[in-house]
């Protein structure tokens, strides 16, 4: 029922009309105390039946509705605990329903809710986790490329711009994990298109991205609207690992390879240049003097060697 439609309206005001008549043609005066006290005792039992409450620990908060409308109202955020007020203790087996429904409304952490609301779901204070993998991501210099993330966050409804309450209202209870993996996988995937697969594999590379990657994550979650998050640091992402195919890691492999035997050549040369121009002229007769007696001792070894030979 809608108590918004004036169909409503009009068929109350027509029974209560009806029903006042009636009242003062059959008991005059007294029949309209009677029908008031009637409507009273009504109104009284309606309010009573709902006026409703929910209990919201310390570690989350409600998130409450207009039953009737589906609008959202507020958010009901749980009290910290207080150890000289503990309302539990005070319940014994043997008290009436009453008694300890009384009890529940005096503890602080039972929301009074107004007679059209409702606690639709709830939002945990606590610390989450989103984890997901991106595959096929692609380099500055066209390589495909898998890389898995992880990120620690935690939720704040006070922090939550006041335009967009009631979306995040919606959004957070169920679909917080998807809110921040979507901005990491934004993120992530415009810094890996600007780096090559060499600067990946560097030293320090993967640490690097992460503070890069969380700058520009705390950055969309708080600008230029703020959508609850509390401010991400850099020990709460996690990359890696980052593979590539197959046929590619065994390139890079072999291009290693490769560099690392060029820059051993090249390190040789230096140090033979160097070695080289530190000789004198007088090193340099002695090394002429060797090398003829190399070229010497050769050709006399093959002259021994050729008459040695047997006919």
């Amino acid at each position: 029922m809608n108590l918004r439609q004036p169909i409503v309206f009009a068929m109350m005001i027509l029974f209560l009309g009806f029903a006042t008549v009636a009242a003062y043609e059959a008991f005059a005066l007294t029949g309209i105390i009677v029908l008031l006290l009637l409507v009273l005792l009504f109104g009284f039992a309606l309010y009573i039946s709902f006026r409703k409450g929910a209990l919201v620990d310390e570690m989350e908060v409600g998130v409450i509705f207009n039953r009737f409308n589906n609008s959202f109202t507020r958010f009901a955020i749980g009290p910290d605990p207080n150890a000289t007020r503990q309302y539990n203790g005070q319940y014994a087996p043997n008290w009436i329903r009453f008694g300890r429904t009384m009890l529940a409304i005096n503890d602080p952490h039972y929301v009074r809710l107004r007679w059209f609301e409702e606690v639709r779901s709830r939002i945990p204070k606590k610390s989450l986790t989103a984890k997901g993998e991106l595959k096929n991501l692609r380099t500055a210099d066209g390589i495909p490329v898998t890389i898995e993330w992880k990120v620690s966050y935690t939720i704040d409804v006070t922090l939550i711009s006041p335009n967009i309450l009631h979306k995040m209202a919606r959004a957070l209870p169920e679909n917080s994990e998807k809110v921040i993996g979507g901005k990491i996988e934004q993120a992530l995937k415009h810094l890996i298109e600007l780096r090559t697969i060499q600067s990946l594999y560097g030293l320090g590379a993967l640490q690097a991205l992460e503070q890069e990657l969380c700058q520009r994550v705390d950055r969309q979650i708080t600008q230029p609207v703020n959508l609850g998050f509390q401010t991400l640091k850099p020990k709460d992402i996690a990359l890696g690992p980052i593979s590539v195919p197959k046929e590619v890691e065994k390139a890079l492999e072999l291009a290693h390879q490769r560099q690392i035997q060029a820059e051993t050549a090249a390190g040789a040369l230096t140090r033979l240049q160097q070695a080289i121009s530190s000789f004198s002229s007088q090193h340099m007769k002695h090394l002429a003097e060797l090398e003829r007696l190399r070229i010497l001792d050769g050709k006399e070894t093959k002259g021994l060697f050729l008459y040695d030979k047997p006919h």
